[in-house]
């Protein structure tokens, strides 16, 4: 119950992810742009290209991929994986959704994510929350 005025926020779904940073790797080194672009936006291949960490960035970008479904309770069922962008700076995992993968968001009553990210030894864990604001 919230006060007249009073915002409120609701969890609408929760996902982590944990990747192996090596197995990302061997994966991207096998294609070009062009297959990853199936898998990456244009945006996260460009930073992930130009980081001084490409293997961990990739990592992260695909833990949240994966993270997202789970908290849109489909897992990637129905939804291009390139639908889901990671937006990685040095301080911040900000989480955009495009197409069928907006549309799920929508329908699950999601209006924003927060999402964070860790690294240790040679793995990442990514944690989403899918988040809605009432009044």
């Amino acid at each position: 119950m919230s006060l007249e005025g009073e915002w409120t926020t609701e969890v609408k779904g929760l996902g982590i992810d944990i990747a192996p940073i090596p197995r990302i790797a061997r994966f991207i080194e096998q294609y070009d742009r062009e297959t990853l672009s199936l898998l990456f936006t244009p945006n996260e291949l460009d930073h992930c290209q130009s980081s001084s960490h490409p293997h961990r960035a990739f990592a992260v970008c695909f833990a949240t991929k994966e993270a997202v479904g789970k908290a849109l309770g489909t897992g990637l069922a129905g939804i291009g994986w390139n639908e889901i962008e990671a937006n990685l700076t040095p301080d911040r995992l900000t989480v955009y959704l495009y197409g069928d993968a907006s549309i799920q968001a929508k329908q699950s009553g999601i209006q924003t994510w927060l999402a964070t990210w860790w690294h240790w030894d040679e793995h990442v864990l990514v944690h989403v929350l899918g988040l809605s604001t009432l009044r």
